[in-house]
């Protein structure tokens, strides 16, 4: 008996001593899409000149990309450019040798590369790389239209249009060139169109130019900051064109139909008002000079958020009547404009950071919506979203910084982390920090460390663990929440009752409480949860009315909180909120 009880405390004495030798570890889940791919040179610029024949489909396109080396010499340059045909590659003004295979562009080690070999300072001089190609895109660029030749009045059936979708990574199907979120450069972009029709493009409209040996025009855009390749666009129709100015000073232009004209207002609705207030509120000024919105036919999506100028589909092109049926384009308008900041200014770079991009454009709608209708509006916005976010959370418990997270994660409950975080930290603490990381990086490429970072530099207050448990880790909290209330004091008992595993652990989170009592009173305290099972007192004022758990609705949770048919009747009559 001895001997076997000797060998449990050895035995335990030994595991004890394992145990020492290893700290408490944290899991997460495994994203291999987390990992950017390798680079040898970094492009400054990219000018852009194309022409087309729309009735084939055909893009006829020179690009020349100004670039610095990031090694000290090149033994061959790659660009995506997915079938596209090379015409010719021109190397710092020498003819060079090419090939193309199913991905894009490989320049070969020749004569100009080597030469370009320089000392370890010597080579940040600035090349130049300039392709003449042409491409019949079936992605990145569409081609709307042209080819209903037994339609005579194409307008009231299908519009001819040509219009760019780049995002994620398609601008490369109808532009050789590195088409990586990573790296962002300024551009220019010259279209030559038939000069009946009206064209957009990034940036500042230079200059146009009509060709009259063809009936044709060129427009010159120029984009002085840089941005990702990604978020380059084109649109191109017979336009009419409402130019107008914020109270900030903001021009703005909406590119619409001008067949519909009283569809102009309630379309475009509070556009100059949202621009205004996300300068306020996010404290940065707008970045890009001006900003347009152009509608299309056929879009693959509700709105993209190119550089100065958002393309929206047509569907939201919509009357008085329409507007009040809540068919109108006013949260779109938002999301789309915030991305103007978040997105275009600063960019996540790689894929398991789009949350720093979607989750803050669909945040900050809810704070539009609130200035420009109500409170509760605002509260019924990141309410829904909520529940958008468990929805998804049933099906998996990837977290919100994942690179196949998915929508529900990196759009409603990445807002929903947000509108929690600025409530935790105070809106002036949330505001401070975000106007520090968007100063900071600004025109640059970003991961959540540096907003984790700035906000720390920027407040003073340290928001890793809560990073932690919400955006680099998965899962969200189920509470069970009871109470009894004796003479003098109510007892609380809540329960995190979710599934936990190595990468979903319990929660630590204040929670804001209120009793409601039936004199009137309200007691309202905040209690931070640190535990899967809590238990606390406070002492009672009376006669309970109700409890709010959680008042507001800031938490992103289930809860399971029985109430009598009294109760629920208080509530909906007297809570606050």
């Amino acid at each position: 008996m001895k001997r076997l009880i000797l060998f449990f405390l050895s035995t335990a004495l030994c595991i004890g001593s394992l145990f020492s030798q290893f700290p408490h570890t944290h899991s997460y889940h495994y994203d291999p899409g987390a990992s950017e791919r390798n680079r040898n040179i970094d492009v400054t610029h990219m000018r852009v000149e194309v022409s087309f024949i729309p009735q084939q489909n055909k893009v006829i396109g020179n690009v020349t990309h100004t670039f610095k080396m990031l090694q000290s010499h090149l033994d061959t340059l790659f660009l995506h450019a997915p079938g596209i045909a090379i015409n010719s590659v021109t190397l710092d003004g020498v003819k060079t040798d090419f090939y193309s295979n199913t991905e894009g562009l490989v320049v070969k080690n020749t004569e100009s590369l080597r030469n370009m070999r320089k000392t370890t300072f010597e080579y940040l001089s600035e090349h130049t790389l300039d392709i003449s190609y042409t491409a019949t895109p079936k992605r990145g660029l569409y081609f709307i239209g042209w080819n209903l030749d037994t339609i005579e009045e194409p307008v009231h059936m299908s519009r001819r249009q040509i219009w760019t979708q780049g995002q994620g990574i398609d601008n490369r199907h109808w532009i050789p060139m590195i088409d990586d979120r990573s790296d962002k450069f300024t551009t220019e972009t010259l279209i030559t169109f038939d000069k009946s029709y009206q064209v957009l493009s990034n940036g500042e409209l230079i200059s146009t130019k009509e060709n009259k040996k063809d009936g044709t025009k060129t427009w010159h855009y120029s984009l002085k900051k840089p941005h990702a390749g990604y978020l380059l666009m084109l649109a191109i129709d017979q336009y009419a064109i409402k130019k107008s100015k914020s109270k900030k000073g903001i021009e703005h232009q909406f590119w619409y139909y001008p067949e519909q004209p009283e569809r102009l207002e309630p379309t475009s609705r509070y556009s100059e008002e949202i621009l205004d207030f996300l300068a306020d509120e996010i404290g940065v000024p707008y970045p890009w000079g001006s900003y347009s919105q152009v509608m299309v036919q056929d879009f693959l999506y509700g709105a993209m958020e190119n550089t100065s100028a958002t393309v929206l589909g047509d569907f939201f092109w919509i009357d008085q009547r329409a507007y009040l049926l809540n068919r109108n384009y006013v949260s779109v308008n938002a999301h789309e404009a915030t991305h103007q900041w978040f997105g275009d200014y600063i960019t996540g770079r790689k894929d398991n950071e789009q949350w720093l991009q979607e989750s803050f454009a669909t945040f900050y709608p809810g704070l539009v919506e609130g200035h420009l209708f109500s409170k509760d509006h605002q509260a019924w916005y990141f309410r829904n979203h909520m529940n958008s976010a468990i929805a998804a959370g049933h099906e998996n418990s990837l977290p919100v910084r994942h690179s196949q997270s998915g929508s529900s994660r990196h759009y409603p409950k990445g807002a929903s982390i947000l509108y929690m975080l600025q409530h935790q930290i105070g809106r002036d603490n949330f505001r401070r920090g975000i106007q520090y990381y968007l100063s900071q990086y600004a025109f640059k490429t970003v991961e959540t460390w540096d907003l984790q970072k700035a906000f720390i530099d920027a407040t003073g207050i340290n928001v890793d663990a809560f990073f932690d448990q919400w955006i680099h880790r998965g899962g969200e909290p189920k509470f069970r929440v009871r109470f009894f209330k004796n003479d003098q004091e109510i007892q609380f008992f809540i329960d995190q009752t979710h599934t936990q595993d190595a990468v979903v652990r319990h929660f630590e989170i204040p929670v804001d409480m209120a009793i409601y009592y039936k004199d009137g009173s309200v007691k309202r305290f905040t209690q931070t949860l640190k535990k899967a099972t809590e238990t606390f007192k406070i002492t009672s004022n009376g006669d309970i009315d109700f409890v709010l758990f959680d008042e507001g609705s800031f938490v992103l949770k289930e809860i399971d909180f029985p109430k009598t048919e009294s109760e629920w009747l208080s509530q909906f009559q007297k809570a606050a909120f």
